[in-house]
């Protein structure tokens, strides 16, 4: 493997862990980390061995969203450049989802934005019950353009439009009932035993048995993303340039109450 800026990885026989390595920010997400795990899933696709890859964040937290330093310089874009970032942003999701191997989220701490991107992508996902979920981009002027579709795959529309139209934090407990994730853990030890007993569960089945099964249920569940693909990054290219989002981004930075 190649040396990243922004994650780390590691490959135990049939296992690929990834780490979102931005610690000191939450593990934002920014142009290099979503080449970097783009990249990552590129190299492991025709690695027959690798099957399942488990997915977590360096730190106190999973993934706090995209990072607002960078989105705030989109500004600064032409508009080629800031629809090639968003449809960078959009494949990494779609690299993720379409995966081969099984994709675990192993999540705690804050997952706020298109951290929920990440957990929604994933064919599994565990979390700790006191860690805090947010579709925060209302928040700040953004709409959560790239994610909602993957989002739809396992939270009712009813319930996405209150969490996306209010931006309130939930918890992991209040994830599990959405059906965001898998199942809700009251401890890390706890959450890593089971992911240890899926794993194994996993790994001794058939390789080409489970991955036709994912493919099958991703063909079937997908039509929802199929008629979007241009659409929803040139959604996201033209929002975070509004006029809306850059006060968003610059009183989230500068700690204030948005202007609107």
């Amino acid at each position: 493997m190649e040396n990243y800026q922004t994650i780390k990885t590691e490959i135990k026989e049939h296992v690929a862990t990834l780490w979102l390595n931005r610690p000191d920010v939450h593990n934002a997400l920014n142009d290099i980390m979503i080449r970097e795990i783009s990249s990552f899933f590129m190299q492991i696709e025709e690695d027959n061995e690798l099957r399942i890859v488990v997915i977590r964040g360096s730190g106190k937290s999973f993934c706090s969203g995209a990072d607002l330093l960078w989105m705030k310089k989109s500004f600064t874009l032409s508009a080629s450049e800031n629809l090639k970032e968003s449809l960078e942003l959009s494949e990494m999701f779609k690299m993720i989802f379409n995966s081969s191997k099984i994709v675990i989220a192993v999540v705690h701490g804050n997952v706020y934005g298109g951290g929920n991107g990440l957990v929604a992508v994933c064919d599994l996902a565990y979390c700790q019950a006191n860690s805090r979920f947010s579709l925060s981009e209302t928040r700040i002027g953004m709409a959560a353009s790239s994610i909602t579709p993957y989002l739809l795959l396992k939270v009712s529309a009813i319930d996405l439009k209150e969490l996306i139209f209010t931006a309130r934090n939930f918890s992991g407990e209040e994830a599990f009932n959405y059906q965001l994730v898998n199942q809700s853990f009251a401890s890390s030890i706890e959450m890593e035993l089971h992911l240890e007993g899926v794993i194994t569960q996993i790994v001794s089945n058939g390789r080409l048995a489970i991955m036709e099964s994912k493919k099958l249920i991703n063909q079937l569940t997908e039509k929802l993303l199929a008629g979007n693909k241009e659409q929803i990054p040139e959604l996201l290219a033209r929002i975070r340039v509004s006029p809306e989002a850059q006060e968003g981004f610059s009183a989230f930075l500068e700690k204030r109450k948005p202007k609107w």
